[in-house]
């Protein structure tokens, strides 16, 4: 999912809190913060200047090795400009960078010793600088103090994201692993082509563009939005899609391809067209509901998955010639079936969970 993307999506689609909530956490919560902000701040906080925008470094990359490699100093660094830039009151808000960098950043930084010393005090007066649902405060404090108090639990890795409580956070917490995943993801997809042809490699890329439309209208239009979570559901609806691509590729290189007669096909092909128009009633039927999927959000998908299923088609004629068009159609018709049916998105070739027949190409 593009950066740019993720952040218009989330604040557009997340029901917006005041991030800042500690004034609303019960009195145990505010008074352990009151206690750990006298917590003394190292030398090199006061060595920083101050910045005159929200900088563009992005510990949270920095610190997980996302377009770049791991750099825990550089990310501390950062994390320090980010801090001051926010208590100036230049944090673009709700962006991933904002709520995983600054003061969330030094949290987990000194909670875990990570290119700096352990600093456990130090990392609870950063997670109440750093806010939340007043739950997620409270809990990160627990957390934080029972390493205090114990050694194994000190040794264990502490996530920013272990203790959230909100709607609103599970959706920031799910788009910083996308970004992870998505990197991952292109990383296994560059090995797998390394030895293509340079045919192989350009009908490859139209299909990835495709599938990315395809994901995109996807999420966005055949996805519940009634719950507060509902950012969270749409990003794993897109991960799940580009995790199956992944697996069906490895499958079909590691394996073999799919098989189907044009009988199987045509079969396939009947049971969509029942499956779309199913859900396109339903989808009229609830279109007033709050959060509802929409009749249009439906077609849109259908349409991208249209040219998505005719890229799969040309890219699949080029690297695998000895497949049939009717076993990519039966393929694909299939997959499309259980999305509709919302069966989406597991890439578990073993999951039975959802009825699916692995490999699955693109839900």
């Amino acid at each position: 999912m593009r950066p740019a993307f993720i952040a218009s999506f989330l604040f557009n689609f997340l029901v917006l809190p005041a991030f800042g909530q500690l004034d609303r956490a019960d009195e145990a919560t505010q008074a352990k913060c009151n206690q750990y902000r006298s917590t003394p701040l190292p030398q090199e906080a006061n060595s920083m200047q101050a910045p005159k925008q929200f900088p563009e470094c992005n510990s949270y990359r920095l610190y997980s090795g996302i377009g770049t490699k791991v750099d825990f100093a550089s990310a501390r660094r950062c994390a320090w400009s980010e801090r001051l830039a926010t208590q100036a009151g230049l944090e673009p808000r709700y962006t991933i960078a904002s709520v995983f960098g600054g003061s969330a950043m030094l949290t987990q930084l000194y909670a875990n010793g990570e290119g700096v010393a352990r600093n456990l005090p130090l990392a609870i007066r950063f997670s109440c600088e750093a806010g939340g649902a007043p739950g997620e405060i409270g809990g990160r404090i627990k957390d934080l103090e029972d390493r205090l108090k114990d050694d194994r639990a000190a040794k264990a890795k502490f996530q920013f994201c272990d203790d959230i409580t909100s709607g609103f956070m599970m959706g920031f917490c799910t788009a910083y692993t996308s970004e992870i995943e998505d990197q991952d993801r292109i990383a296994a997809t560059e090995e797998i082509s390394r030895n293509w042809s340079a045919e192989q490699k350009s009908a490859f890329q139209l299909l990835l563009a495709a599938k990315e439309k395809y994901a995109e209208a996807h999420a966005g239009g055949e996805v519940d939005l009634s719950g507060t979570a509902r950012a969270m559901f749409e990003i794993e609806e897109e991960s799940g899609i580009r995790d199956n691509v992944l697996a069906a590729l490895q499958s079909f290189e590691r394996v073999g391809s799919p098989k189907a007669t044009p009988a199987e096909a045509t079969e396939s092909d009947t049971q969509l067209n029942r499956a779309y128009r199913k859900a396109l009633a339903d989808a009229e039927v609830h279109k007033a509901d709050y959060g509802a999927i929409q009749p249009e959000g439906i077609r849109s998908a259908e349409r991208a998955w249209m040219k998505y299923r005719d890229a799969w088609l040309a890219f699949g004629k080029i690297r695998y010639p000895s497949v049939s068009e009717s076993a990519w159609v039966k393929l694909l018709s299939d997959d499309r079936v259980l999305v509709l049916q919302g069966k989406c998105c597991s890439a578990d070739p073993d999951s039975s969970e959802n009825g699916a027949t692995a490999p699955r190409p693109l839900p």
